[in-house]
């Protein structure tokens, strides 16, 4: 999340489309990246996300209607005051759920946000404890299983997971040390 994507015009149209669907990809692109990088151990890349619906806001009734659709765990940071609850799903299964202050546009594409992703991935635990044995990897022991990981290079994202779960989760916030503090303090976890 280091780029910095220019500020579009207050337009709804294809360009703010093309916007989001590029923060989108990125973010999971990067994610995908920085903890699997599957190329390493010989197996394939997981295949690009693709945004399934466009980023909608929704209530955090909403998100527990979402997480019931899913089937699995939908993680969040928790409610928060002033803010609304962007959630963009893709093709793969990952849903994002982004934190935007009010007055900020859907689909706005600065990596400026807390962001809170899941990622359904069967063998979560593995891939995170893998990626917490590579150099400048940060392993953080959590409550109740949990293992977290960052990069120093990277220290914006956090990556979660725990024993027996089949979700990852990545915590992006613009600061490091609050991507950091909700992970540890175990603001991060499934929408109720």
């Amino acid at each position: 999340m280091d780029q910095h994507v220019a500020v579009p015009k207050p337009f709804v149209g294809p360009t703010l489309r093309v916007g989001v669907l590029l923060a989108v990809a990125i973010l999971a692109a990067f994610g995908a990246w920085i903890v699997l990088e599957r190329g390493r151990t010989g197996e394939t890349s997981a295949p690009p996300a693709a945004p399934a619906d466009g980023p909608r806001i929704m209530t955090a009734d909403g998100l527990t209607a979402l997480a019931g659709l899913q089937g699995s765990s939908v993680y969040w940071a928790g409610p928060r005051p002033d803010v609304v609850y962007e959630v963009t799903k893709t093709t793969t299964g990952y849903v994002f759920v982004r934190y935007l202050p009010g007055g900020t546009s859907p689909g706005d594409p600065r990596p400026d946000f807390l962001t809170v992703a899941t990622y359904p991935r069967p063998t979560a635990y593995a891939d995170v404890r893998a990626a917490s044995k590579r150099p400048g990897a940060v392993a953080i022991a959590l409550p109740h299983g949990g293992l977290a990981v960052y990069d120093v290079e990277r220290p914006t994202s956090v990556y979660v997971a725990y024993r027996r779960a089949t979700q990852q989760v990545e915590v992006y916030d613009p600061s490091a040390r609050e991507a950091l503090r909700l992970v540890k303090t175990g603001f991060v976890r499934p929408v109720p």
